[in-house]
């Protein structure tokens, strides 16, 4: 397919150039000299000024604007190409006390042709991009929602209210061993360990497994709360002292 033009003549893009030395499009040749493969001295600049004369005449008047454009956009560059061809032709030497030159250097006049590059390709490929949406526009209203219906069984109402009212179900504690001490039990211990005085909790539990420390513990509270004995601890999870009430 084609690409269409646009009016008052192709693009700056669309031009393609015929020296001896290359032989394609535009933007190519601007390419090959700013990546050092095609040096600067042997492009005939004057051939190059006269091919895009001949091969893009004057537009008529109710077309001047488009071709306006494209014409500033290849003057732009090809004044680029003629500071650069005459700086690589006649190097100047700078002496001690001297100023330096105020023109454009050649790194400046390299980035502008790279800059011409990307915004003839952006623009290009913008482009497109709006030709392909023709007739396409984004539009700020949300959808409506549809109204929706939800059916729930019976079944699986009174499935779901049995499994939510229902009693949890035991903890497995097989693991946990027989039960073979009571509160009781080590509460007796406890008080008659204390008739020799205040008595250490690690000292009462030291030879005891974590399951009796547990009740001994449960066993002493319980006696601290029948007010037989008062347990003592002066700093957070320090040691603790069961002393006789007295």
């Amino acid at each position: 397919m084609e690409r269409e033009q646009p009016r008052g003549g192709r693009a700056l893009a669309a031009f393609t150039v015929e020296l001896d030395v290359y032989s394609g499009p535009y933007e190519g040749l601007l390419a090959l000299i700013l990546k050092d493969e095609l040096e600067i001295f042997e492009v005939p600049l004057r051939e190059l000024v006269t091919l895009y004369r001949d091969t893009n005449p004057p537009a008529p008047p109710g077309e001047a604007p488009c071709a306006l454009e494209r014409d500033t956009d290849f003057v732009d560059s090809a004044t680029s190409l003629v500071l650069l061809k005459g700086r690589a032709l006649v190097p100047t030497q700078e002496t001690e006390g001297e100023e330096a030159d105020e023109g454009p250097s050649a790194q400046d006049l390299e980035e502008r042709l790279v800059t011409y590059l990307k915004i003839r390709r952006g623009a290009e490929a913008l482009g497109e991009r709006f030709a392909k949406n023709a007739g396409l526009y984004p539009s700020g209203h949300a959808l409506r929602p549809r109204p929706g219906r939800l059916v729930l069984s019976k079944q699986r109402l009174a499935k779901s209210a049995k499994r939510a009212f229902s009693r949890t179900a035991e903890p497995e504690v097989s693991h946990l061993g027989p039960i073979t001490v009571t509160v009781q039990e080590l509460a007796a211990l406890i008080r008659t360990s204390l008739v020799r005085g205040p008595l250490s909790f690690e000292d009462l539990v030291r030879d005891m497994d974590r399951l009796r420390s547990a009740v001994a513990f449960s066993a002493a509270l319980s006696l601290a709360a029948e007010g037989r004995l008062t347990l003592s601890q002066p700093e957070p999870f320090g040691p603790l002292t069961l002393e006789p009430t007295k």
